[in-house]
């Protein structure tokens, strides 16, 4: 059930819907007061889950526009901004919400789903609470007894037999205390007291907050509803409580945390640390910092990465870290927010003082292991709590003078205000955020400790500081200092005297951007309150590599087999490591083949995953519950890597394996020729989910191999710049990765200087693209080519072009300066303009709905998003032509001509209506129920060669009746617009900040980039031309491009209009056009 309303109340029943806002995903329109009942079955709940949220306001402050979700007993959020809420539910079978705005600005609103539930599924859907028919029970907030989460909603129903009365007493209560300003609860506890049998409310008690214990709550009936809302600021221990029906009898208690079998084991701490052979030279107060002694902090590391930049290993400083263990640095989990994974891309440098250059005293380390904090969630969560790593090195640290281990200090010890400490680092010197540059040689900086009373003010860091948090540094303007970002993850290290051990309180997380600014001291995660979590990984992982549950790495040779992970088809254990060697014959390959795969759901698998790896490298890394395809390995090995966190377990895998022949391979395969094509699976169409295609070139008589490709498009890098799908190719003699490639742009021509070559394509299970055409030679002056595609009975049929196109009788004005949001055009100088209007019932009149352009006496080309459903059908629309005002009355005399429609050809791969996130091919053609007439009004314009791309900064002009303002509920402008756009290049409009990975290279973006210049093309436009021709000529008008996109309200910072590019089309507008000619028996 799908709802659009404004006004009036709507009830809704049903299993289950979408509701969203009037014009969504437009803006929606201004004083808008819509509300919506939902009501289930009688024994269900309401889930509710806003999917989509853009309402103007600030989270948390909503005023005048603001959506509000309630059941009968109580307003269960009211929200606007653009945070998601959690999800929420209802406590009966009817749940209300209520959407209003006020005169001023409007975004694009907001969708929801909402379903119905049984009450026993509260926990599964909230992650927290329950439903319990229990006479006795105990309730936690969640994470109990650490902190609860931020932006959550709980709620517990307590049930009991009729006729009985619940108590129930709080044991433990810390929430965040009243907001000092407005004296409300934001985080906050409310226990309703509602009769069992008719659902009435009888009694509210709460809200609770800060620290006092509740006092003790005892029903008047036989069910309790209790809710726990948390905001996004500050966050407390939590509470626990338990209920009972009959309070003589003694609480229940839980049962004991059952212990780790590492609990137990010894760590090897180092017998001496914090005591440097050289000791630093440190002084009363340096402003900014100051360099120091070479080697005086000796458990300082050079966290260094290869950036998949780099085709070649090449490591770059970017992180701090402590050596604390001779197999374990201390560091941020900030520092893995890319590469994380890739433990071939890290390597751990001591004994370092100047980076720009080796030094005798240096050792590099690899990595076998790295282990974030699992709470670590920024920026999915807008904190940097739990922003601590742990780093295993492949292997031990021999102390030196140059290294050495820094102590821990004692479990939740505090620093008093005042106390000073030491921050080392290779970090910016220069505090300008915008062109930081890491120093050369380690720098240190001494920073009193901030008390942490003071840091959580407003003023200073206010909600982003948690307890497990260190601030330090001065706060007075003159006496500013700081660390940067090069720091991240370095130490914060202290004394208690002067001639005590050195030990590493701090890690360093955040600070100001430009890294000093007044009362924003430098802030640190605390080591004191993590050493239980230190301690168990170390633990687990000395554990796991001696008994990981799968009892150790199993070696598997043969000609077939099957692997399992531990208790298949049951639970697999947590924290287990496990891995399978599979070998079959020389000369063959191994098949492997899924039968179930069922892991814990992971966000780009950083939880629970099998990792897959041949001879050549990656195979792919899989989880949740999207089993890997079959895949065949290159060469004769295959190795399977198991690994799962100590949190939600589920039923795992089970897979078998067989030697194969290299024939069996489904794509890539071995060649031994001068010459052959690779190209991805189901070329040209968009290739598979989940492939993995290796092609092994081997040419005896070669000395060098030679590949380029021809078409390259391939899903982007994702939000943390790694490639998901990618091609990478290898000297098949060592096995170097000559580069890794994705996205649009063909990468350049690749020289492999052995005659063994090896290309490895891998995709990942979504976001499929048109894929890759490339080849390899040994000649770079001779390149293969494709086999023609088959025949169509229309191809030899020739299609009439128009003569004379895109040469109008009146002049368009070119010469004008720019104009703010476009200028009106010269009457009728834009003669190929198409005003197409529909009319999906009678006695609804024709209304202009989109523009286009006509290329033919009998074909208007347009976008195939005008005609999503219900507009579809012919039968709806007329094109009217020789327009200038929309309203034809005004144009004296009028030159308007009308025609009806017979035929709408969208491109075939145009998937918006089915995924949002996908508008490739927008792309349409009209066909006319008649020959236009051609006047000095109505003419066609030309289209371009096939493949043109016009250069960046050609001024083009786009044409239309969009919306003259960029207002965010658009509005039908009287006459024709015209506003000059420069092309942006492909390039620069597909970096993050402007359309990312929204745009392909079948697109054009244009428009003004400062905002004080900025131009657009609005949705009223949709579908119209955009027109260029060579600047300071006379040549004929094109039309490059059809108006397709652009961001909400039409005109924003960064965001350029976008339009279909009509050359990468030219192809199918004329394939098209030949087949209707063909199949209605027309001739041309």
């Amino acid at each position: 059930m799908k709802a659009y309303i404004t006004g009036g109340t709507v009830i809704l029943n049903g299993r289950k819907g979408v509701l969203q806002s009037l014009g969504y995903p437009n803006a929606y329109p201004p004083h808008l007061n819509s509300s919506w009942k939902i009501t289930v079955a009688k024994g269900f709940l309401v889930k509710f889950q806003i999917t989509d949220l853009a309402i103007t306001g600030q989270t948390g402050q909503c005023k005048e526009d603001k959506l509000i979700i309630s059941d009968v007993y109580s307003t269960l959020g009211t929200h606007c901004g653009y945070m998601i809420p959690p999800i929420m539910v209802s406590a009966s079978d009817t749940l209300s919400v209520t959407f209003k705005s006020d005169s001023r600005l409007t975004d694009r609103g907001f969708s929801a789903k909402w379903q119905a539930v049984y009450p026993e599924d509260i926990t599964e859907i909230q992650g927290c609470g329950l439903t319990s028919k229990e006479e006795t029970g105990v309730i936690k907030s969640q994470n109990w007894p650490m902190n609860y989460k931020a932006n959550s909603e709980c709620m517990w129903n307590i049930v009991v037999p009729l006729g009985k009365r619940i108590t129930l007493t709080f044991t433990h209560f810390d929430l965040e205390p009243r907001d000092l300003l407005t004296f409300k609860c934001l985080d906050n506890l409310v226990v309703y007291d509602i009769n069992g049998l008719t659902n009435a409310f009888i009694e509210k008690h709460g809200p609770f907050c800060g620290t006092q214990l509740p006092a003790t709550i005892r029903s008047r009936s036989h069910r309790l509803v209790i809710r726990f809302h948390t905001d996004l600021m500050l966050e407390g221990k939590g509470f626990r409580a338990y209920w009972t029906t009959n309070p003589t009898l003694p609480p229940p208690t839980e049962p004991p945390v059952q212990p780790n079998p590492w609990d137990d084991i010894p760590i090897d701490w180092p017998s001496a640390c914090g005591k440097p052979a050289i000791p630093p030279v440190v002084v009363s107060r340096i402003v900014n910092g100051e360099p120091a002694k070479p080697h005086s902090w000796p458990w300082q590391v050079s966290m260094q990465v290869w950036p998949e930049s780099q085709p070649n290993p090449k490591f770059f400083h970017t992180c701090g870290g402590t050596l604390i263990h001779k197999n374990w640095v201390l560091t941020a989990a900030h520092c893995f927010m890319r590469y994380a994974d890739e433990l071939q891309r890290w390597r751990m440098c001591l004994g370092k003082h100047n980076l720009t250059y080796t030094e005798p005293s240096e050792r590099c380390f690899s990595v076998s292991g790295i282990y974030r904090h699992e709470g670590f969630k920024y920026p999915t969560v807008p904190t940097v709590e739990f922003d601590i790593a742990l780093v295993r090195l492949d292997l031990q640290v021999m102390p030196t003078d140059q290294i050495s281990f820094a102590c821990l200090p004692s479990e939740e010890e505090m620093l008093p205000g005042g106390k000073k400490c030491y921050a080392t680092g290779w970090g910016d010197e220069t505090g300008d955020s915008m062109n930081a540059k890491v120093a050369e040689a380690l720098n240190q900086v001494a920073l009193p400790v901030v008390p942490f009373d003071t840091c959580k003010r407003m003023d200073y860091w206010w909600f982003q500081v948690k307890p497990s948090m260190i601030c330090c540094g001065y706060t007075l303007p003159d006496e500013l200092k700081s660390v940067c970002q090069g720091d991240s993850g370095g130490p914060l290290v202290c004394q208690d005297t002067p001639s005590s051990a050195w030990e590493v309180h701090g890690i360093t997380s955040f600070g100001p951007m430009g890294c000093i600014m007044n009362k924003k001291p430098s802030v640190f995660t605390r080591s004191s309150a993590y050493l239980p979590w230190i301690r168990n990984v170390i633990r687990r992982d000395m554990y796991n590599e001696h008994s990981s549950g799968c009892g150790g790495p199993m070696d598997l040779i043969g000609v077939g087999g099957s692997v399992s992970s531990m208790g298949y088809p049951q639970s697999y254990n947590n924290r287990a490591r496990c891995q399978w060697n599979i070998q079959v014959p020389l000369g063959k390959l191994v098949h492997l083949h899924f039968h179930n795969f069922s892991l814990e759901e992971s966000q780009m698998c950083l939880n629970d995953k099998v990792i897959l790896t041949d001879t050549t490298g990656g195979l792919g890394t899989h989880c949740s519950h999207v089993p890997p395809k079959d895949l065949v390995s290159d060469g004769n090995k295959l190795h399977i890597i198991f690994s799962s966190n100590d949190k939600v377990v589920d039923t795992g895998f089970k897979a078998t394996w067989k030697a194969v022949d290299p024939i069996d391979s489904p794509c890539g395969g071995s060649f031994s020729s001068n010459q052959g094509e690779i190209t991805s699976p189901n070329w040209p169409n968009d290739y598979h989910a989940q492939s993995v295609c290796t092609w092994r070139i081997t040419i005896p008589s070669a000395k060098s191999v030679y590949v380029a490709f021809t078409h390259f498009e391939l899903q982007a890098v994702n939000m943390l710049g790694k490639c998901i799908d990618y091609v990478e190719v290898f000297n098949g003699e060592t096995m170097k990765s000559l580069g890794q490639f994705c996205g649009f742009a063909p990468p350049p021509t690749i020289t492999i200087p052995s005659n063994t070559v090896v290309i490895r394509f891998l995709s990942n299970g979504n976001n499929q693209q048109k894929g890759f055409r490339g080849y390899w030679t040994t000649d770079p002056n001779i390149f293969p080519t494709l086999p023609p595609p088959p025949a169509n009975p229309w191809d030899k049929i020739t299609i009439d072009w128009p003569v004379d196109c895109g040469n109008p009788a009146v002049k368009p004005n070119k010469t004008t300066p720019r104009v703010v949001n476009g200028e009106e055009v010269i009457p009728h100088s834009w003669p190929w303009q198409v005003s197409m209007q529909a009319s999906p019932m009678s006695p609804i009149p024709y209304m202009h709905g989109c523009g286009g352009s006509l290329i033919h006496k009998e074909w208007v080309l347009t976008a195939a998003h005008c005609f999503m459903f219900p507009l579809n059908i012919p039968g709806y629309w007329r094109m009217c032509l020789g327009k200038h005002h929309m309203n034809s009355s005004m144009d004296v005399p009028s030159a308007e001509e009308c025609y009806k429609v017979d035929k709408i050809i969208r491109h075939e791969g145009f998937v918006y209506e089915q995924d949002r996130n996908d508008i490739t091919n927008d792309i349409a053609l009209v066909h006319l129920a008649k020959p236009v007439n051609m006047t000095r009004e109505i003419s066609p314009i030309c289209l371009p060669k096939p493949g043109a791309v016009m250069p960046a900064g050609t001024p083009c002009f786009v044409t239309g009746w969009g919306d003259e303002k960029g207002n965010l509920f658009p509005k039908v402008s009287e006459k024709l617009n015209q506003a000059a756009l420069p092309i942006v290049d492909f390039k620069t409009c597909s970096k993050p900040t402007y359309w990312w990975d929204v745009l392909r290279p079948s697109m054009i973006c244009a428009g003004y980039e400062s905002p004080d210049e900025l131009k657009s093309a609005c949705q009223g436009d949709s579908g119209g031309p955009f027109a260029c021709t060579a600047p300071g000529t006379d040549t004929p008008w094109e039309v490059h491009g059809i108006v397709s996109f652009g961001p909400q309200g039409c005109i924003r910072d960064k965001k350029p209009s976008v339009f279909t590019r009509v050359s990468a089309f030219s192809d199918w507008i004329s394939d098209n056009i030949k087949k209707f000619i063909y199949e209605n028996g027309k001739t041309n």
